[in-house]
């Protein structure tokens, strides 16, 4: 296992409302560790503490593959929440836009708060027009991520807590540099050509409609809020003549009967066109999803 550092979380997801924090001085939290690398099989993660007087922080970076996604964990009691809030308004300080994030509370294995923001990205995405459809993010530009990176210094959380909160990190731009850098060494762990992945003409896509690869009735109705936050993540390997060669679920959330079902449906329903690298030829590559793509339509 490719490993420095150490996180153990448990999952659980129950949603709630979020009413406006009135302006008030934020409690301010600052470093008290280095940032960690956790190089996981299936994911990579950066990890470091922060510190208010006894109160303590723990702050994660996650990403499962190269490219603008990630998740923001927040760990630790000293974030105190609204009974009925069911959003976490934060940004990226110092002069990010305030996000929205579902309230997704767990707990770890040591019984302290586990906030998940859910996927996010650092750049800012424009608001689509009323009754239009949101904009596509521009192409994945690791360059552009760092600089962006070196200018955020904090993540504020402003709405649905009792008192705001800022996490001072200092500028992300060397964490998330290795963030990037880590990314690429998980693709080569999975015997992937990372360079060429660097600048796909096409990625690996689906050849025809998801909805329907799985049946309906697979994941319990009960079960779907835990897909919630990026869990439950759906990794495919697809060859250079587009065949799924293997199906993976990275940060499972769902009982392992169930997800090794998801994985039989797909590998049996599923048809892929394969990556494209810069000049235009085939190579082994992947392809993730949330489950809930892959189920049919609800409705009569």
């Amino acid at each position: 296992m490719r490993y420095l550092g150490l996180a153990v979380l448990a999952l659980t997801a129950p949603l709630a409302v979020s009413p406006p924090l009135a302006a008030q001085n934020p409690a301010v939290f600052t470093a008290s560790s280095a940032w960690a690398l956790d190089y996981g099989d299936d994911y990579c993660r950066l990890m470091r503490d922060f510190e208010r007087g006894s109160d303590t922080i723990g702050l994660f970076i996650e990403r499962t593959q190269p490219g603008p996604m990630m998740r923001l964990i927040v760990v630790g009691d000293a974030v105190r929440l609204y009974r009925g809030a069911q959003e976490i308004g934060y940004r990226l300080h110092p002069s990010g836009t305030v996000r929205t994030a579902p309230r997704l509370v767990h707990r770890t294995t040591e019984g302290q708060q586990y906030l998940n923001l859910g996927p996010v990205m650092l750049a800012e995405m424009a608001s689509p027009a009323p009754g239009g459809a949101p904009a596509m993010p521009p192409p994945y530009n690791r360059q552009a991520e760092a600089e962006l990176a070196g200018k955020i210094t904090g993540i504020a959380l402003e709405r649905g807590v009792t008192s705001p909160v800022i996490v001072e990190t200092g500028s992300l731009g060397e964490a998330i540099g290795a963030l990037q850098a880590c990314a690429d060494d998980l693709l080569a762990s999975w015997g992937l050509d990372a360079e060429k992945h660097k600048n796909l003409s096409r990625p690996a896509m689906p050849a025809q409609p998801t909805a329907g690869w799985i049946a309906r009735d697979t994941i319990p109705f009960g079960d779907f809020a835990k897909l919630s936050g990026g869990n439950n993540e759906i990794r495919v390997q697809i060859d250079k003549s587009g065949k799924a060669t293997s199906c993976h679920i990275q940060w499972p959330a769902l009982d392992r009967a169930i997800n090794d079902k998801i994985c039989a449906s797909v590998m049996q329903n599923s048809s892929f066109m394969p990556a494209l690298d810069q000049e235009g030829q085939p190579l082994d590559s992947f392809w993730t999803a949330n489950v809930f793509f892959l189920m049919p339509p609800f409705g009569p």
